[in-house]
């Protein structure tokens, strides 16, 4: 019974280090927020800046697979290639040892229940501060960071100070130290699978370090399972791969290949690197006093992690062509690669350990979403004047698959968003995923408005009912509508890097807007007035070309009034981020301008 007791407070305090991390890296990417993506756009500049920014966003998140999930996004989004891709995660297993050297460094030199109590009550009081928004956010990374520690305590105190000197336990563990390659091969399957198990290779270090700081297990035998969990970490980006690009594929077989090609080449000289570490790091690791233990094995074991990552980035960089090819003989690429118009593509993989990041990739999937009404708009101006049958069946025939297009895209986003909304995102980021849902429902109608107006061109086409004045103004009406919806989609490709003056751009770029549209529906009532002058006149034709040249009027005019609700909604958002983060006296100056 004392020993299920002895296993469930283990298994207990393990659970509060992977709630703590989890907290942690949340708070960590709300205080980062769009910072993190825009450091990742440094990777495109070549494979030695990629592995920097790699090394940097996870010391930052304190999250590999956080990183890797986003990588595999991103490469799925098209945003990075393979080669920088597997730059930024040759960079995040060297970002990924500084957790185990925050545990060495605090977690076993001074007594936890001193600092990780108190750390906790500081971030969670802060996060009752209304004021400032950052304080908010890193009130929350100091609880996690908090009870990353307090678990770690847990863990330590849940073995007992005479179960490494028990004389089945030492007789049971002699049996798996890595003295031949059998041993040695087992401790590395064993610390594979638990960190598969347990989706985060920084709690089997923290146990590790745990156990090794106990006396429980020995130095090699440390170095064994640390080799396992870095082949384990690699699980999380192959899952988040499942369903996406091939190129998000080849990422994640990428990081499956340099980690377990960097295990092979340790394993051939497992002793003589054991040995190397030994010799870099002061202090005896195979000493058998408990103190001297406790404050000599969790540095040579953090360094073992470290030096292995470090060394296996120098020897792979400049072989990462090499890698690629690799990945790409066991996925081979196809004529016509992942061209699916209907799937998300920024959002193809899970963004469940990154939900700020996951706003980003959702507001990519809606300006591609705009981006099929502007292709549809401009499809329209061609078929409005058009006469050859062949081409315009084939143009409406666009339109309405662009508009097909929306209707799905809308519909999985929604899906998305709504999932993303039930997460831990941040005040600002719930409040942008709700202007998200009125811009996605705007872009849709918009989508609805060019089919309505398709379909009325392809039922009139045969007849041909509009007269030169009629298709003139139409004409000119859809190039006026055309510019609206670039401009909207502008606006939501600019809201992606925001820059010191994107605000002012921004409201400059509505009030163009906000013309175009008051333009739009002052050409709707002249071309309407018109029209009832021709009808005077006698020179307008049959009553049904009449109706259906007013519904395409009215339907071009929607289409303006849709795209400056997105307009809105976009700046509204800016307003919004602005405001969470600027004094109350600024909050009140914003709302008021809004």
């Amino acid at each position: 019974m004392s020993t299920l007791l002895e296993i469930l407070n283990l298994l207990g305090g393990l659970a509060v280090f992977l709630f703590g991390m989890k907290i942690m890296s949340d708070g960590l990417q709300k205080v980062s927020g769009d910072k993190m993506r825009q450091l990742l756009g440094i990777a495109t500049t070549n494979r030695f800046a990629a592995t920097a920014c790699g090394a940097l966003v996870t010391s930052i998140i304190q999250s590999s697979s956080a990183t890797t999930v986003m990588v595999v996004g991103f490469a799925s989004a098209g945003l990075l290639n393979l080669y920088q891709s597997l730059g930024v995660i040759f960079g995040a297993n060297i970002g990924t040892t500084m957790t185990a050297w925050i545990v060495s460094l605090f977690g076993f030199k001074m007594q936890i229940s001193l600092f990780a109590l108190p750390v906790i009550a500081i971030g969670f009081f802060a996060q009752f501060i209304p004021k400032f928004a950052i304080v908010r956010r890193i009130g929350e990374t100091l609880v996690g960071f908090g009870l990353l520690f307090l678990g770690l305590d847990l863990m330590k105190n849940a073995i007992p100070a005479d179960f490494a000197q028990n004389p089945q336990v030492v007789a049971w563990i002699s049996r798996f130290r890595p003295d031949n390659l059998f041993n040695l091969l087992t401790l590395i399957f064993s610390g594979t699978i638990l960190t598969v198990i347990l989706q985060s290779s920084s709690a089997v270090m923290a146990m590790t370090l745990t156990c090794a700081a106990a006396g429980i297990i020995d130095f090699q035998t440390s170095c064994a399972l640390v080799l396992g969990e870095n082949i384990g970490t690699t699980i999380t980006a192959n899952l988040a791969a499942i369903g996406a690009s091939k190129t998000a594929k080849r990422a994640a077989l990428g990081h499956f290949l340099f980690n377990i090609i960097g295990v092979f080449w340790v394993v051939c000289i497992f002793k003589h690197f054991v040995n190397l570490i030994d010799w870099l790091v002061p202090g005896s690791p195979y000493t058998q006093d408990p103190e001297q233990l406790t404050a000599v094995l969790p540095y040579h074991i953090s360094a073992f992690h470290t030096v292995f990552n470090v060394i296996n980035t120098i020897v792979m960089l400049p072989l990462l062509k090499q890698l690629a090819q690799l990945t790409y003989l066991i996925i081979p690429k196809s004529k016509r690669e992942d061209k699916k118009e209907h799937e998300l593509i920024f959002l193809s993989t899970r963004f469940t350990n990154t939900p700020e990041l996951a706003l980003i990739a959702v507001r990519k999937e809606v300006e591609r979403m705009m981006s099929f009404v502007t292709k549809m708009t401009d499809k329209l101006i061609h078929a409005v004047k058009i006469d050859d049958d062949k081409m315009f069946t084939r143009l409406i025939d666009d339109v309405k698959a662009a508009e097909k297009t929306t209707d799905v895209l809308e519909h999985k986003i929604n899906i998305y968003l709504t999932a993303l909304t039930h997460g831990n995102l941040s005040r600002q980021a719930v409040a942008q995923a709700f202007s998200l849902f009125d811009v996605l429902n705007s872009i849709e109608h918009m989508g609805d408005c060019g089919e309505k107006i398709a379909r009325i061109l392809e039922k009139f086409h045969d007849k041909q009912p509009f007269t030169e004045a009629d298709i003139d103004d139409l004409e000119e009406i859809a190039k006026l509508t055309k510019n609206i919806t670039k401009r909207t989609r502008r606006i939501l490709v600019d809201i992606q890097q925001p820059t010191r003056q994107w605000h002012l751009q921004a409201e400059k770029t509505f009030d163009e807007a906000l013309q175009d549209e008051e333009k739009l529906n002052s050409l709707r009532k002249r071309f309407l007035h018109d029209l009832r002058e021709r009808i005077n006149a006698g020179q307008s034709s049959t009553p049904d070309a009449i109706t259906a040249y007013a519904d395409i009027l009215n339907n071009f005019e929607r289409i303006g009034d849709y795209a400056l609700r997105v307009n809105e909604n976009i700046l509204g958002m800016r307003a919004e981020e602005r405001a969470m983060n600027d004094t109350p006296a600024a909050v009140q100056k914003s709302q008021r301008e809004k």
